[in-house]
């Protein structure tokens, strides 16, 4: 993307005409940066806001170590609305999480097949885990611990596997360590009883 103040924001290479001359939509691939802005375009970037925590405004254009630079004024959104979103997931998610096996209680309660221990246990602990959360956000008194919540890094530890000469695989010994990001609305709850076991799996350290 390149940015001119005769032209505004050009997201793709096109003919434009300077100074009464026509270029080719080929000068954007080209012609190198010194050539470009010489006839008033740069590299360009937008610098966007993670429109979960923030109101976007006015546009600001900013030319620095030779590109155009797109920002916004931001004002932070209202903490009260965003626990008030972010109980309501967590909520549907208990929600979809006991769903899977609403059936086992209502044929238990039609006479059918007792619901197990191993059952009783997981639903209890998926509700007592969605409680914990929700109190756990009631207390949030800032966007960040919001957007912390939302942005959790973690460390997991995965077995690596690998191959034999017929292509059979062996997972581990050998492990690695993954970061990623996790939003808690979704992650770390308790396993179904039925849940696939992640045989890649060590633990989260």
């Amino acid at each position: 993307m390149w940015y001119s103040e005769q032209f505004g924001t050009i997201k793709t290479p096109r003919g434009i005409t300077v100074n009464g001359i026509q270029h080719p939509s080929s000068i954007f691939r080209k012609w190198t940066k010194p050539e470009l802005l010489a006839i008033g375009i740069a590299p360009a970037r937008v610098e966007v806001p993670d429109s979960r925590y923030w109101n976007t405004g006015r546009e600001s254009y900013i030319f620095t170590d030779g590109e155009w630079v797109i920002s916004y004024d931001t004002t932070e959104k209202d903490v009260e609305q965003l626990k008030t979103q972010l109980i309501s997931k967590i909520s549907a998610h208990v929600g979809s999480l006991l769903s899977s096996s609403d059936w086992r209680v209502i044929r238990a309660s039609d006479g059918g097949t007792d619901l197990s221990d191993e059952w009783i246990t997981y639903r209890n602990e998926v509700r007592a885990h969605g409680n914990s959360l929700e109190s756990g956000v009631e207390a949030f008194a800032s966007v960040d611990a919001v957007r912390n919540f939302q942005n959790h890094p973690i460390q997991e530890e995965r077995y690596l596997s690998t191959y034999d000469d017929e292509g059979v695989e062996t997972i581990g010994p050998e492990t690695e360590t993954v970061n990623r990001t996790v939003d808690k609305t979704n992650w770390g709850w308790p396993t179904a009883p039925d849940a696939e076991v992640d045989e890649y799996h060590v633990r989260y350290i």
